[in-house]
């Protein structure tokens, strides 16, 4: 039975997540990132969510990263009742940012072609999984507050040690293990060599996933060939001016990390846009 799920929300840190839990010697994960059971593919059931797990040494924790679980009440509902003991991890970065961060990334694969607001209209997901207090409320309504540790992705960049240490020291293993990715910048912001290209690799992406391919896909995405043939480094910063957001979105999103900073007794007003 898996033992840890990192649920998410996306763009907060999971592939930094991912190869800092991959080679510690206590901790087993896929070769591919998001296996999406709980949400899309639950149909397929617990002994194919469980197969990519058999090349686990004994004793190793198993744990898995998918990233939508985190705005899915019906992922968190399977996921309780297929391990009620499960130890859940999640990190929160700015709403605003990792909103934006979002749509840029659809437009790198060739997924959107549309303007921001567009894409808050056309694709709800983006502001669900921004609804942090919601989407913690459901989780703790199923999950005791002890088994889920809420990670700051501002802690990741300001102290990638500590913030590893975090995450060892909740899964009960060796927290003086040093990730080599540990002050290595992972899944920079890039661009396509072409878009056509991009959308085609992710079309193929989405293909191997659906058919089961889960950890080729996880062993192609760390090609650097593969990397190099479809992306190039971004030129230049794509930051998002905060003036920008629609109003309905910072109400909400304010809304939210008020009731974020009750839920959590911390105060998470930094994240607050400044008043025009």
């Amino acid at each position: 039975m898996v033992d840890f799920i990192f649920l998410g929300p996306s763009k907060s840190g999971s592939t930094w997540i991912f190869e800092a839990i991959r080679p510690h010697p206590q901790l087993f994960v896929p070769a591919g990132k998001d296996i999406y059971f709980f949400d899309r593919y639950h149909q397929r059931g617990s002994d194919w969510y469980e197969s990519f797990f058999r090349a686990a040494p004994p004793d190793s924790l198993c744990g898995e990263l998918s990233h939508d679980y985190f705005a899915s009440p019906d992922a968190i509902r399977r996921l309780h009742a297929y391990n009620p003991r499960a130890k859940l991890i999640c990190c929160l970065r700015n709403p605003f940012e990792r909103a934006y961060s979002s749509y840029l990334h659809l437009l790198r694969v060739g997924m959107f072609d549309g303007t921001f607001e567009q894409a808050l209209q056309q694709l709800p997901f983006l502001v669900e999984e921004g609804k942090y207090c919601s989407n913690l409320h459901h989780i703790l309504s199923l999950f005791a507050r002890d088994a889920v540790l809420v990670l700051d992705f501002d802690e990741l960049e300001a102290d990638p040690q500590r913030f590893a240490r975090r995450i060892f020291d909740f899964l009960g293993v060796d927290a003086d293990y040093v990730p080599e990715v540990l002050h290595q910048r992972i899944n920079p912001a890039r661009e396509p060599r072409s878009r056509l290209l991009a959308r085609l690799a992710k079309q193929v992406a989405l293909r191997l996933r659906q058919a089961g391919y889960a950890n080729f896909l996880g062993r192609l995405k760390h090609s650097h060939l593969v990397d190099w043939l479809v992306y190039r480094p971004q030129a230049g910063t794509m930051e998002k001016p905060a003036a920008d957001y629609p109003q309905a979105l910072v109400q909400l999103y304010h809304s939210e990390l008020d009731g974020l900073s009750a839920l959590l007794q911390t105060d998470y007003s930094k994240w607050r846009l400044p008043s025009p």
